[in-house]
Order: structure tokens, then sequence, then C-alpha cells
């Protein structure tokens, strides 16, 4: 779940799991990366791959 990494909008998130009957088992703070950044920019830039068998051409 994105967030700022504050103490108060950790708070929040764990709040909102407590509302909807969520319980965490683990909570991890990750700082983005240049992996995140990569698949932000191009993630929606990657074309859906074509299930379709390919014809074998002869």
């Amino acid at each position: 779940i994105p967030s700022d990494g504050s103490q108060r909008e950790l708070r929040s998130i764990l709040d909102w799991l407590d509302s909807a009957g969520v319980e965490a088992d683990e909570l991890t703070v990750h700082t983005p990366d240049l992996d995140d950044v990569f698949f932000a920019l191009t993630a929606s830039a990657v074309p859906a791959q074509n299930n379709q068998p390919k014809e074998n051409a002869r």
C-alpha cells in the first residue's frame, strides 16, 4: 500500500485494515528504488501478451 511512511499514515493504514477485518501479520516499510521507478513508468507501456498459439512457418 503506497504511503508517505509517516507514523500517522501507518496508523491510518492499520486502522483501515482493522476496520475491514484484516489482521496484519507483518508490516514492512519499503523505500522505492530504481526498479520501482522503472515499473511505475513502464507498467502501462508494456503491451499485453497474446496468448494465441502462433502458426508455424513452412
